[in-house]
């Protein structure tokens, strides 16, 4: 049985060791595709203390959400994960949806991610985070960020939420900035949003790994077409 027993934790180490290799090569990053759209900034502005001025959400009305399968990527998440080697990497799949309020405080987001859309430009670091210690794809198959309350932080809006991964339901806040809004070439009104955020990733149901830092920022920028 001991035996048994340490067989089975050299496996695990050398699996680990292995996941952690993939990491430290340098084989490829994911970079942004995203094409922005240019917008005029409102009108109306909200300024904090610190004399850092808000774009003012109040004018923004109805449901929107991100677009996917276009001629040009108009949204994107993308993450970095800081370590003895860094590294980037995107995901391909996702939808964003975002619902105003009256009072923009009260307006709802919501994402969800696919985690086998993850991209990092490397098919076999891919292959290795989507399953067991990272994503945990076939348990796990989405991502979901949700909330209900916009508070205004000390350089930008903050989205209080749940993020919930890998089955663990914990409160984050996400920074974001509010651009504008303006109307594609489908004659559709839509509205931008830009921001980022740092987790810690062990916080979250995945495991510490030899090799590969624990603290993951994520920046996001995203075109939301008014639904109707």
């Amino acid at each position: 049985m001991r035996k048994l027993l340490k067989i089975g934790l050299t496996l695990a180490a050398i699996g680990l060791i292995a996941i952690g290799i993939l990491f430290l090569i340098p084989w490829g990053n994911a970079e942004s595709e995203v094409k922005k759209s240019e917008v005029e900034a409102p009108t109306e502005t909200v300024e904090i203390d610190n004399d850092i001025v808000l774009n003012d959400m109040s004018e923004i009305t109805g449901a929107y959400v991100s677009q996917d399968n276009l001629d040009k990527i108009t949204s994107e998440i993308m993450f970095h994960i800081t370590g003895p080697q860094d590294a980037t990497g995107s995901f391909k799949r996702f939808t964003i949806n975002f619902n105003s309020h009256s009072d923009y405080t009260k307006g709802s987001i919501s994402v969800v991610i696919d985690p086998l859309s993850v991209h990092t430009a490397n098919k076999m670091r891919d292959e290795s985070i989507k399953g067991e210690g990272f994503f945990e794809s076939k348990d796990f198959p989405e991502i979901v960020f949700s909330s209900n309350q916009i508070v205004i932080g000390d350089t930008s809006y903050i989205a209080l939420g749940t993020l919930s991964m890998l089955g663990v339901e914990k409160e984050i806040e996400v920074n974001f900035t509010y651009k504008g809004k303006g109307e594609n070439e489908a004659g559709k009104n839509f509205i931008i949003f830009q921001g980022e955020f740092t987790l810690d990733r062990t916080e979250h149901g995945m495991k510490e790994t030899s090799g590969i830092g624990n603290n993951v920022e994520v920046s996001f920028y995203t075109e939301l077409v008014e639904t109707k």
